[in-house]
């Protein structure tokens, strides 16, 4: 499949072991090649979570042209993918982090942190001389918080620390309420209810930061269905 996704979407990869591609429109990748690559985007997703259906279908596709996605192959699979929007919040860019998954056996090599970067690369704020674009994402993974987190310098809800930016909590509602219509937030803490009623996350070894942050989530939402919509200003 490698060979047909399209040459020019192919993107130059730090690794010489992996062929990436991105697509800033997602409704660009051949209609013949969606199902083999949603099969196996959903094939990564059930390995990392539990999950009880697919999480991308036909009628929930990553394929509509809101989307841009990111897939990373080794010589044989699909190993790690991204799907992302750009959106208007408030009059300003904003980023959302619709989905990342990486193989287990592929992580640790830093693509996390690679999607990322290409990511925020697509919002254009570095090239208006813009410091920070506003950048969201829906987890209940830790690990995936704290390093979204990490990039932010303001993050609503603010897990770690007392201070709550109200500009930031309008954000999060008003994004929440474009991409997730009807489905309300529990403020202050951000809280979507039943957002992950088909898929568990599988709870790891959690050190750092990660630690405080997998104490505090327990907090505020233990059910495992629970997750936290959360925005930042993202550095760039």
């Amino acid at each position: 499949m490698l060979q047909h996704l399209g040459g020019s979407y192919q993107t130059p990869s730090p690794w010489p072991d992996y062929t990436i591609y991105s697509f800033p429109d997602a409704s660009q990748i051949n209609q013949s090649h969606r199902q083999p690559v949603m099969d196996a985007m959903n094939g990564i997703i059930a390995i990392n979570w539990k999950a009880a259906e697919p999480h991308w279908t036909v009628v929930s596709s990553p394929f509509e042209s809101k989307y841009s996605l990111i897939l990373v192959y080794d010589r044989e699979a699909l190993v790690a993918f991204s799907v992302y929007r750009m959106l208007d919040v408030g009059g300003c860019r904003a980023i959302y982090r619709s989905g990342t998954e990486v193989l287990p056996a592929h992580q640790g090599r830093g693509l996390y942190g690679f999607f990322t970067s290409e990511v925020l690369k697509r919002s254009g704020a570095a090239e208006k001389g813009e410091a920070s674009v506003l950048y969201g994402w829906r987890t209940r993974n830790p690990i995936v918080w704290a390093a979204n987190a990490k990039i932010c310098d303001k993050v609503a809800p603010s897990l770690l620390s007392e201070t709550q930016d109200a500009s930031l909590q309008a954000a999060c509602v008003e994004m929440c309420a474009s991409l997730y219509p009807g489905k309300a937030l529990e403020l202050p803490g951000m809280i979507m209810r039943g957002a992950y009623g088909h898929i568990k996350h599988q709870r790891q070894s959690y050190h750092g930061t990660a630690s405080l942050v997998e104490g505090a989530m327990l907090r505020l939402i233990p059910d495992s269905a629970d997750a936290l919509f959360s925005v930042g200003y993202a550095r760039v």
